[in-house]
């Protein structure tokens, strides 16, 4: 599949480059506006410049200086990167992710979402949507892909949307697609490539904008982190 990476070991400016396609001088106002138009994000939260300015924060201390309770979940950060990405993303509705995907897989809660759904005995379901993983034991994938039967060509978006299985909430930024130390971004999602080049253009106005110190505070650092940990509460 073909892809191109972002090295995300340090929060240099140069591991936001998508290494194809130049933003123009004023692109990030008009990718905004259109991003605005295509799925009604009006949120601040969700403002791509509120978020490049949290990430930076976030990422200016480990999860080790901020949380010192032990059984804190510890995130990277790449993590947080992949938070800012999904926080950011809208789908184009291109239908790649649906008609490409292979294999899809499915977790128990994910079958008895479609079991309940569809109004079907779980059992049912199991036998009539799931197969076993080949490579990995125990672990069930979606029997019907390329396209996926669930896939509405017609209106190019998903019939079970809202049950849609966890893999496919996650994708394209939340899961570790081949890589822990770098966001793989597939160039056949556009919706993809158009969120790194918004993130890319909101952290250089915010670097040119903010008064950020030399010295991170713990505080901000902390609620910085926990605003982009709503990135995984929203799944």
């Amino acid at each position: 599949m073909p892809t191109f990476d972002l090295p995300m070991r340090t929060i240099s400016l140069d591991i936001i480059i998508i290494g194809k396609g130049k933003i123009e001088k004023d692109a990030y106002a008009k990718i905004l506006a259109e991003m605005i138009e295509k799925t009604g994000l009006t949120k601040l939260e969700r403002d791509p410049k509120k978020v490049a300015l949290q990430l930076l924060s976030a990422t200016s201390l480990s999860d080790w200086e901020v949380f010192r309770d032990l059984d804190a979940p510890r995130y990277t950060t790449v993590d947080y990167y992949r938070m800012a990405c999904h926080m950011i993303f809208a789908c184009q509705r291109c239908g790649n992710c649906c008609t490409t995907g292979d294999p899809i897989r499915l977790r128990p809660e994910d079958v008895a979402a479609i079991a309940k759904s569809l109004k079907i005995p779980l059992n049912k379901a199991l036998k009539k949507y799931t197969i076993q993983d080949p490579k990995k034991a125990g672990v069930l994938d979606f029997k019907h892909i390329l396209p996926c039967k669930f896939y509405d060509l017609s209106a190019k978006g998903c019939k079970i949307y809202d049950i849609r299985p966890w893999s496919c909430r996650i994708f394209p930024f939340l899961g570790i697609y081949g890589s822990e130390d770098r966001v793989l971004v597939n160039e056949l999602c556009p919706g993809s490539v158009e969120t790194m080049k918004i993130l890319k253009e909101a952290i250089k106005i915010v670097r040119a904008d903010a008064k950020m110190s030399n010295v991170a505070d713990p505080a901000k650092v902390r609620g910085a982190k926990l605003f982009l940990r709503e990135a995984l509460n929203s799944i």
